[in-house]
């Protein structure tokens, strides 16, 4: 336990610091381009080798773990790495030759309805961004490693280095040379690195080689156990393909617009959700492979309980203040009143999603972790359909909050059908607690919630919105903790000696 405490508290620092500047990246765009073409053509090009390339990380990152511990020996475990390494900068830089001579023919795909001068600016930058997937291959795979040995220091620095760097181009980009914000995410991936490969050095014995070796068996597995959960990120990146190009046909700004409300909404998650199963996933390997199904259980409820009352005031608080957030965050330069419209109504629905989209990741990693990645899939793609259904039916009418909202009613489809199909076929216990949890973390946060809310909208009026949301979300927490202490005191001490291990 004090291990995990000590790993979330680490990747929590660290995704915070992350999330922070990557505040200041995003309010920088913002604030040099509004809502418009260049932010449109910045946010599309960036999520496409994201939604492309990533789910194969990812998935490679989610397997590399178990499989590394059944192999014996550092020598055996550097060649496996490095050969894992080498093939897949081959195979990702073919797909990336392929992307940049189509850029065009990728960008239908992704947003259909794409203005003229948006697809103009869109070209070029993902021409350059694509190139990106490369070192963040390498950071999923080599993170992997690090966790694999109890290190997680650098992962928790990698989105800091990488930030930093991305807030430098971004200052000096403008209309007319644009594309260095894409310039910059490169870079910025490259830089990202460092860390990680410090730490590696430092840290461990791994020894690279130039071994290539496509018939190794042990890619073959990895390639194996990965394409179930490739098909699951995929079907979950189809998601968020399908919200762009709904988004391309509606009013300029919207795709930018539904991308900041998007990055606001996954923060919580990332910071909290993120940083346990980042640090749990390791230990539940180690104690199914020892057979210990009860305990894995017990433990999966625990820190899913601790994910509950952590994510869920803050999913309370974001849907409650979306606009004076919005307002604070963004309102400012060429990010006008209108995209501040947009963008709160869209922060409003993407907050409903916050808990179950957490916990239904977390949910995901107790799959993989009892080596079922047939079912995710199953369910992944059935919540995606959901989606698509809702977002044709409601995007009409509802425009891009009928997007926002599609997404989250799916996180929620998903996360009931996960928790009864983890219960019924693994024999994991207490997947109704962990729901009830929730619930009673929703109902004990908007108590406080609303009546600050009407506090500070009928009887105290404060016109500085950056003092008020200040004050505002000062005393959410003062009366969250209150109301803990009162009605879920069993709770609230676990939480608190859980942060103190």
């Amino acid at each position: 336990m004090n291990k995990i405490a000590r790993a979330s508290v680490i990747l929590m620092i660290g995704t915070i610091l992350s999330k922070i500047l990557g505040f200041a990246r995003e309010l920088m765009v913002a604030y040099r381009f509004g809502a418009g073409s260049v932010s449109d053509a910045f946010v599309l090009t960036n999520s496409i080798p994201t939604l492309i390339f990533v789910p194969i990380a990812a998935a490679i990152n989610i397997n590399f773990i178990p499989y590394y511990h059944k192999i014996e020996g550092d020598s055996d475990r550097n060649e496996f790495t490095s050969n894992m390494t080498n093939v897949c900068v081959i195979i990702l830089l073919v797909g990336c030759i392929i992307i940049y001579a189509l850029p065009r023919c990728i960008l239908k795909v992704f947003a259909t309805g794409l203005p003229e001068e948006t697809e103009q600016y869109a070209v070029l930058m993902l021409r350059i961004v694509v190139f990106s997937i490369i070192p963040i291959m390498i950071s999923y795979l080599y993170q992997a490693y690090l966790q694999a040995n109890d290190y997680f220091l650098s992962t928790a620095l990698c989105g800091v280095f990488t930030n930093i760097v991305v807030i430098g181009f971004t200052f000096v980009a403008s209309i007319e040379n644009y594309y260095i914000l894409s310039i910059g995410t490169v870079v910025s991936h490259v830089v990202g690195l460092i860390p990680i490969f410090y730490c590696i050095k430092k840290r461990t014995s791994f020894q690279y080689s130039l071994c290539i070796q496509f018939n190794d068996q042990r890619i073959k597995d990895i390639a194996f156990l990965t394409l179930p959960l490739l098909a699951e990120s995929i079907a979950s990146s189809m998601s968020l393909i399908v919200d762009r190009n709904l988004a391309s046909f509606l009013d300029k700004g919207t795709i930018s617009g539904l991308g900041y409300a998007g990055t606001i909404g996954n923060i919580a998650s990332s910071v909290i959700a993120t940083a346990i199963i980042t640090a749990t996933f390791p230990l539940f390997s180690k104690i199914l492979a020892s057979g210990n199904r009860e305990k894995f259980a017990q433990q999966f409820k625990n820190y899913a309980v601790v994910i509950c009352y952590l994510l869920g005031p803050i999913s309370v608080f974001m849907v409650i203040n979306a606009r004076d957030i919005v307002t604070c965050v963004f309102e400012h330069g060429a990010f006008g009143v209108e995209a501040t419209k947009i963008v709160s109504e869209s922060l409003k629905c993407y907050s409903v999603g916050v808990l179950p989209m957490g916990l239904q990741t977390y949910i995901l990693r107790g799959f993989y972790a009892v080596q079922d990645v047939k079912t995710p899939v199953k369910i992944k793609v059935f919540a995606l359909f959901c989606n698509i259904v809702l977002n044709i039916l409601s995007v009409r009418w509802l425009k891009h909050i009928g997007i926002a909202l599609s997404t989250s009613v799916a996180y929620v489809i998903a996360y009931v059908l996960l928790t009864n199909c983890i219960s019924e076929k693994h024999g994991i216990n207490h997947m109704r607690t962990i729901t009830v949890e929730g619930l009673l973390a929703l109902l004990v946060s908007t108590i406080p919630a609303i009546s600050l809310f009407l506090f500070f909208n009928n009887v105290l009026f404060i016109h500085n919105c950056n003092i008020k949301l200040l004050l505002e979300g000062l005393l959410f927490l003062g009366g969250y903790i209150v109301m803990m202490r009162l009605f879920r005191k069993n709770i609230f001490n676990d939480i608190i000696r859980f942060i103190k291990q």
